[in-house]
């Protein structure tokens, strides 16, 4: 179940971001530092919907812990960044389309279709918005570029870059097609993808863990949120509630989120997340107060087989909670294995995110952008760099307030 939210045009997406990039245009000698901005966002977001403040402490710790960590928790940075680091990119207003704002490596997973089929690719768009198709690959090859320098793997933007774009070209050839486990067509994902499934004792014993996640009652659920756990399950069922006192994630922590679990006859669990979902970060840095999310709408048209139990709701994301919707860990160090199959996967995300694209621009469209680019071979690792060093510059900044 989706909730309709109104298809943002490319005409009006243009003329948004035009307004976005003129404020900011007047601004830009004047840019706010990484706590300025982290304070203005979250008051802005305290005013859509309830806050932990435990949480954002947890979050603001979290940040302090590296450059790639830092980049997942702060797209809000990212959107004021863009314009000013990567303004050719930024100012290309037919590069407007609906992406996923928030990409990374660690936003894609593996989940079940209406036939149970496994199927890879992005599980989280709390974040979709009306930015260039070029931010969404400058982000996710900053994250490549971020999370290698932690692993301490030598990696360059133009092979990163080079391996994305392959993968993001191979999709528009397809005009967008779904990654599936089972088809035979990847084998690199499904030596990846072997043996992430956690132990299924090991993660409910956590799921329901008493202090992490203690009971309620429904009466203790926030208003409405009581029928739309109730319509994710079969017709009968009786779920128990509990609210998570220490979730997961970066980018959404802080915001309340609660679980749905209902142990059917034979012992087996079946359980639903719901987590707030506010309106992204630009809209807040755009000073655009009524847009609303536009997460369903990206969902309904991205070229993907979508998880059946995923409802997006005005106010809710519910989904699936089970162990077998796995994630894809990065290498560790230069001797991990997975090493080998890394290209394999960077094509693979391209290729996702094309899939994602695809539903705002045909393949015609984005292919004729891309070689509007093309008369600068460097467009992306350049920008990907500049990105990712100042957000190296914000993370130091951040990280050095947190250790005094």
């Amino acid at each position: 179940m989706i909730s309709r939210t109104p298809v943002v045009s490319a005409r009006e997406a243009v003329r948004f971001v035009r307004v976005w990039e003129n404020r900011h245009r007047r601004t830009w000698t004047d840019m706010r530092n990484i706590f300025e901005s982290t304070r203005a966002f979250e008051a802005w977001m305290r005013k859509r919907t309830d806050v932990s403040g435990r949480l954002l402490k947890s979050k603001h710790r979290k940040m302090s812990a590296g450059a790639f960590p830092f980049l997942r928790a702060t797209f809000y940075r990212w959107v004021e960044r863009w314009p000013k680091v990567c303004p050719r990119l930024a100012e290309r207003d037919e590069d407007v389309l609906l992406a996923v704002g928030d990409l990374h490596v660690e936003n894609f997973g593996v989940w079940r279709d209406s036939r149970k089929r496994l199927v890879w690719g992005i599980n989280d768009f709390d974040e979709a918005c009306e930015l260039p198709f070029t931010s969404d690959l400058v982000r996710l090859g900053a994250s490549v570029l971020l999370a290698a320098a932690e692993a301490d793997l030598d990696v360059s933007a133009d092979r990163v870059c080079t391996l994305l774009l392959e993968g993001y070209r191979a999709g528009l050839r397809t005009e967008g097609k779904p990654i599936l486990l089972s088809d035979g067509r990847h084998p690199a994902l499904v030596t990846l993808t072997k043996g992430t499934r956690e132990d299924p004792r090991t993660f409910w014993k956590k799921k329901l863990d008493p202090d992490d996640n203690p009971t309620i009652d429904a009466a203790e659920l926030p208003k409405g949120l009581n029928d739309m756990f109730r319509a994710s399950f079969r017709p009968g069922a009786d779920p128990a509630f509990r609210e998570q006192k220490s979730p997961g994630g970066l980018g959404s922590l802080g915001r309340r989120r609660f679980t749905a679990v209902e142990m059917s006859t034979n012992g087996v669990r079946d359980a639903r997340e719901a987590k707030a979902l506010v309106p992204s970060a630009l809209y807040w840095c755009a000073g655009q107060d009524d847009m609303p999310s536009q997460t369903a709408t990206l969902l309904q048209h991205a070229i993907r087989d979508p998880d059946p139990h995923v409802q997006v709701h005005d106010e809710w994301l519910v989904r699936q909670l089970a162990p077998d919707v796995a994630k894809i860990d990065m290498p560790e160090n230069n001797r991990d294995k997975r090493l080998a199959l890394a290209p394999a996967l960077l094509g693979l995300m391209g290729q996702e995110t094309a899939n994602i694209h695809l539903g705002s621009r045909s393949r015609n469209v984005l292919e004729k952008l891309l070689k509007g680019l093309d008369h600068d071979e460097r467009w992306f690792p350049a920008a990907t760099e500049r990105m990712a060093a100042c957000t190296r510059k914000d993370h130091a900044e951040w990280a050095k307030h947190h250790q005094d």
